[in-house]
């Protein structure tokens, strides 16, 4: 009962004469804008017939369920474009129905019913199509007439026929009008003439006092009734005009009437009167009113509207461009920003693949280091941070040893990522509101779950790939509302295990203490202790002639097999040794260098264990301990270009190498590093970043003055 007395009060606030004046004023004002005038009589009935059609509708559809401000929303959104579409097909059985009349075929009263007939007409003839075709002739109806492609017009001057002057023309009218003027002064002395001659000799004597003053008469005489009588034609003209649209406004308002009162919803509502929106206290549709201080417009005042109606409220007719300095506009703009972490300083710093950080000012880097986790952006009033996704590297974060016999170990199983539940991201510069009963996971910004993952295709197992981790089915992101950041100025990772500590604390850099190339591993130095264990990177004697195919870095500790495999890229950077070289070792060593610290890296071919001291007491041998550790690692040389045929080593810096005093390799043998440090390129983090920011919007300053 409740809800019935609801629905009631709801239908009386709906259906009132002030929210349905409220619609049509908004409908009317906007068809008046896409028009670029006013409505007639019909028109305007039409539009009032339009807006309670769809009141009716839209109620009866969604009036139990939504309120008077949507139910207006909606009849609005129906009855617009309906009565632009009724314009445009009035437009179009206008300008057909006057090309009928021109050639005589209809009557006045024909055209005053022509789109009633033909819309009845088009109807009956859809009710016989099917759905396609009548679709189809309905769209068709719809679209406005072509109109016809008019020639442009030619501004040249003819050289042949050359037209009157303007000043020559103007002369043949006038003479022309005095002409006409003369003839109805003189068919008006024909009628006047007898009445003269029966007042008398004296009163013809009075009124003629000369031929030269009785042809003035007569042509002043004669100009009066001409214009006297286009006046009268023209006032008859007008009124003719009003009478007849009155006369078709109230055969329309009867119409709407008659079909109003039968239908019950709207017997108890009078119908408005539309000119009221624009007339005002009027009763008719002056459109020839003088508007005070408003310049007229040019032409029949019965089809030309004045400037004032004319011209948009609150702007010029021409487009005026302005600048609004005290309107301020802005708009988002979304960045992507990706952080890499082997561009960290790894070579003086502690930091790890785990645990790095990032600067958006370049010019707080360290003046030594020439390598640093900076942007070159520098992003300003940032709005929002969201955190798109890691890729982890899929090696092992802890090395198992097993022992499956009483003499062999096994170190292969592989503990990565994915055997935690998931990961927690530290960035202590950005709080969020992620709790948990573990007291880490208070101050952590994101917590990331498996999503992808791809393996290497080498073929080696101890080399697997990388894993995709995002915040899956969270959402992770720090919104600054309503202030937004000013600026960032650093950033730091750290990836954690779901207990709080870091994900794995061994280090991916190794510093250098020695370079041993193959070419010098012969005998002597190398003939009893320095015997190779395994005999495959021996000095080939076919091929090492110039220079060395190999070189063996030996690092200061030891690192188990998941820090650095086979095929994984290395990248050197910083090495130095304790002594000058001497001779021609300087020029090789130069290049010797530059060929080590490629900015593209080196692939790894192998690792090792060397054992002993010398240069005469190293032992070799290939692979890991049986704890699955090592402490060298193969890298090949410089060769020439296989392509040419020929596959051997480069001499390094064009000289010729061999295991003598003054050369190359015997100086990298005899000589420790006192820096260096390589740092593996395969096994790094990279972090994926959105960052939306607020920028000024230069449009806002720019508007056109009459929209």
């Amino acid at each position: 009962m409740a809800q019935a007395q609801a629905q009631a009060q709801q239908k009386e606030v709906f259906f009132t004469q002030e929210n349905e004046g409220v619609i049509q004023g908004v409908v009317y004002k906007e068809v008046c804008k896409r028009i670029g005038g006013d409505l007639n009589e019909r028109q305007a009935t039409r539009l009032v017939k339009t807006v309670k059609h769809y009141m009716s509708e839209v109620y009866r559809v969604k009036g139990s369920r939504e309120g008077k401000v949507a139910l207006n929303k909606e009849v609005i959104a129906a009855s617009l474009p309906d009565y632009m579409s009724y314009l445009n097909r009035s437009a179009a059985a206008g300008r057909s129905a006057v090309a009928d009349i021109e050639t005589g075929t209809e009557s006045v009263q024909t055209v005053s019913g022509l789109i009633t007939d033909k819309e009845t007409v088009t109807i009956e003839k859809r009710s016989q199509m099917d759905i396609t075709t009548a679709f189809s002739e309905l769209q068709t109806s719809r679209m406005p007439a072509a109109q016809p492609r008019r020639s442009p017009q030619d501004f040249r001057i003819s050289l042949q026929d050359e037209p009157p002057l303007s000043m020559d023309r103007f002369q043949q009218m006038k003479e022309e009008r005095e002409a006409q003027a003369l003839a109805a002064a003189m068919a008006s002395q024909r009628v006047q003439a007898p009445q003269a001659q029966a007042q008398g000799p004296a009163s013809s004597g009075l009124g003629m006092q000369g031929p030269a003053s009785s042809g003035l008469g007569m042509q002043g005489q004669g100009q009066a009734d001409f214009a006297s009588a286009t006046d009268s034609w023209a006032q008859g003209k007008r009124r003719a005009d009003e009478e007849a649209e009155a006369a078709f406004a109230a055969r329309e308002r009867q119409r709407m009437e008659a079909r109003a009162t039968a239908d019950p919803l709207f017997q108890p509502q009078p119908l408005p009167d539309m000119r009221a929106l624009v007339l005002g206290d009027r009763q008719t549709l002056d459109r020839t009113r003088p508007v005070p201080g408003q310049p007229q417009a040019a032409g029949n005042p019965t089809l030309a509207l004045a400037t004032a109606q004319r011209q948009p409220t609150g702007g010029l007719q021409q487009m005026i461009i302005t600048r609004e300095p005290e309107t301020m506009a802005y708009k988002e703009r979304e960045y992507t920003f990706f952080v890499y972490s082997a561009d960290r300083d790894w070579v003086n710093s502690a930091e790890t693949r785990y645990n790095f950080s990032v600067n958006f000012d370049s010019s707080t880097a360290p003046l030594a280091s020439r390598l640093n986790t900076s942007s070159s952006m520098k992003f300003r009033n940032i709005t929002r941070i969201e955190f798109v996704k890691a890729i982890l590297p899929g090696e092992s974060l802890d090395t198992l040893v097993t022992k499956p016999t009483a003499t062999t170990y096994d170190t292969s199983l592989n503990t990565n990522v994915l055997s935690f539940p998931y990961i927690q991201l530290q960035i202590p510069e950005l709080d969020t509101d992620i709790h948990g009963t573990n007291e880490s996971m208070d101050s952590v910004f994101s917590v990331l779950q498996y999503d992808a993952n791809w393996i290497s295709d080498s073929g080696n197992a101890l080399t697997r790939g990388y894993f995709a981790m995002i915040p899956k089915f969270l959402k992770s992101q720090k919104v600054y509302h309503p202030t937004p950041l000013a600026t960032l100025q650093k950033l730091s990772f750290q990836f954690q295990r779901p207990d709080g500590t870091l994900l794995s604390s061994v280090s991916d850099t190794l510093d250098i203490s020695q370079v041993i190339p193959t070419l010098a591993m012969t005998a002597p130095p190398f003939s009893t202790a320095g015997a190779l264990t395994n005999t495959v990177y021996q000095k080939d004697s076919t091929v090492e002639t110039v220079g060395s195919a190999y070189y063996w870095l030996k690092t200061t500790s030891y690192f188990n097999h998941w820090t650095v495999s086979k095929g994984d890229r290395i990248v050197i950077r910083n090495m130095t040794w304790a002594t000058a070289p001497t001779g021609s070792a300087v020029v090789q060593l130069n290049d010797f260098t530059t060929t080590m610290q490629a900015t593209g890296g080196l692939l790894v071919v192998d690792t090792g264990v060397i054992t002993g001291s010398g240069p005469t007491g190293y032992v070799f041998s290939t692979g890991y301990n049986a704890q699955g550790y090592a402490n060298a690692i193969l890298v090949r040389g410089r060769f020439t270009d296989p392509t040419t045929g020929v596959f051997l080593p480069a001499a390094p810096g064009g000289v010729n190498d061999a295991y003598t005093s003054g050369l190359l390799s015997h100086y990298l043998v005899n000589t420790a590093l006192t820096s260096g440090r390589l740092m593996n390129l395969s096994h790094q983090v990279q972090v994926c970043l959105r960052l939306i920011v607020r920028e000024m919007d230069s449009m806002g300053l720019l508007r056109p003055d009459n929209l």
